[in-house]
Order: C-alpha cells, then sequence, then structure tokens
C-alpha cells in the first residue's frame, strides 16, 4: 500500500530538462545541388546531329537543342532561320575540322559542367593523346564561341601545369602548342598560358628535340624572355671578351 501522505507532499511534478543536440559543435556541411527552374537544363525539346570531324573519322552525336545553344553562341547563330534553312538539312550541323574525341568531351561538359580527363585510378599516368585531345577541346571552344568551356579546359591545364593531385606535373608538348597555335587567334589567353611555361620553366631539350614549332609562339617566348630577364647592364657583353668566337673554322 502507498502512504498517500508521502504523495501529497511532493508538489508539482519537476520539469525534465530538455536537451538540445549541437549546442557545443557546428551544423554539418550540406551540399547544396538545389538550382532554380530557369537554370534547368531544356531536357523536354528537340535535338539536333551534329557531326564531327573529316570523312574517314566522322562521328555523329545527338544533342538536346536547347542546351548545346544555351552553351555556345556557334550554335545559337547555326539554327537561326535563315542560317539553317541554307544548309541541306535545317537539323544537321557538321564540324568537319575539328576532332570526335573533343566534341565527346564537350558533350559531357555541356551536361554536366565536368571535364573526364583524370586518368582512372588504376592507371599511372594519361596517355598523352588524352592530353591532345584536351588541346583540340581548347581549339574547339574557340570555335563554337563558348567562353566557360575554354575557361574550363584552361584551368585544367594550370592544375596539371601545377601538379595538383591526383595527377604529376605536366607541361603541354610540342604538338600541343602546334594544335592551339594552328586553332586559336592571336590574343589567345591560352597562347599566353604557353608562352608563359616556357618563359619560367622552358628547358633547352624542349627545342633542341623539335625545331618545328610555329612562328608565333617562339616571337611570343623571346618576346616575354626579354621582358622578364634581369637586368644585365653591369655584366660584360660577349662579344667584349672573345671576338673569335664568331669566326668560322
Amino acid at each position: 500500500m502507498v502512504d498517500s501522505s508521502f504523495l501529497g507532499s511532493r508538489g508539482p511534478p519537476l520539469k525534465r530538462k530538455r536537451l538540445i543536440f549541437g549546442e557545443e559543435s557546428q551544423a554539418s556541411t550540406v551540399k547544396d545541388t538545389r538550382i532554380t527552374q530557369t537554370q534547368a537544363l531544356k531536357l523536354d525539346g528537340k535535338t539536333i546531329e551534329v557531326i564531327v570531324g573529316p570523312e574517314q573519322e566522322r562521328a555523329s552525336y545527338q544533342v538536346h537543342e536547347a542546351v548545346i545553344c544555351a552553351s555556345a553562341e556557334f550554335f545559337r547563330n547555326a539554327m537561326k532561320p535563315e542560317w539553317a534553312s541554307a544548309r541541306p538539312d535545317p537539323r544537321v550541323v557538321e564540324l568537319p575540322d575539328d576532332v570526335p574525341a573533343a566534341f565527346s568531351l564537350y558533350m559531357h561538359w555541356i551536361y554536366s559542367k565536368r571535364l573526364p580527363v583524370l586518368p582512372d585510378p588504376k592507371e599511372l599516368v594519361t596517355g598523352e593523346g588524352g592530353y591532345h585531345t584536351l588541346a583540340y577541346a581548347y581549339v574547339l571552344g574557340e570555335r563554337l564561341m563558348d567562353f566557360e568551356f575554354k575557361n574550363a579546359v584552361q584551368d585544367a591545364y594550370v592544375l596539371y601545369a601545377r601538379g595538383s593531385p591526383p595527377t604529376k606535373r605536366y607541361y603541354p608538348t610540342n604538338e600541343e602548342i602546334r594544335i592551339i597555335y594552328d586553332g586559336t587567334r592571336e590574343n589567345s589567353p591560352m597562347r599566353k598560358f604557353l608562352a608563359d611555361i616556357w618563359t619560367w620553366r622552358g628547358k633547352y631539350e624542349w627545342i633542341e628535340k623539335d625545331r618545328d614549332l610555329p612562328q608565333d609562339f617562339l616571337a611570343d617566348v623571346t618576346t616575354a624572355l626579354l621582358k622578364t630577364r634581369p637586368p644585365i647592364e653591369d655584366l660584360s657583353r660577349p662579344w667584349k671578351n672573345s671576338h673569335e668566337q664568331y669566326h668560322d673554322h
């Protein structure tokens, strides 16, 4: 039996202390993947066919017109009625001077805003052809007038030059220099990047083994070297020290 006098002496029930979690810790970081409806890809519209490459290597791609036109000024112009009506098939655009592998990279970019250029975990290094694809991709971006894509490719080259993990340091090859100089305008930022690489990290072996480099590139490097050369006014001129070094024997 319970003593009723004891129950009556307890008074009002005690309130339970509420535990508040996270008072002394920061909130966890949540990756916010939300976007506005106007930022969403337009995947419910018509597609166009893009045929890339020369006759013997051409490849065909189906891409949403709204997606590619939102990214590239070239396609916005190509799909205008006055330009589309001039082609045999208004919904087919041909890029015979470009490389299919570079356009595949571009297709991935316009849908995901990512560049699949890193080697697989089991691979120790990226094949040289992969880097050449990156050079062709920059030239493609130049032709398509897609500045965001070009800047992404440029940033990838910077990461390689810095040796940012998971890749080792890598500088563009002479072949990549030829590809880029052949497909870019005179004041291209990528040209400046290539000249800067040679100005600050270049080795004489790079040109001894392969002298077939674009004249514009050699002029850019020479100009950059002269601009960054430390003052040498106090040094003796070599032609003062010895004139015989210039004699033919």
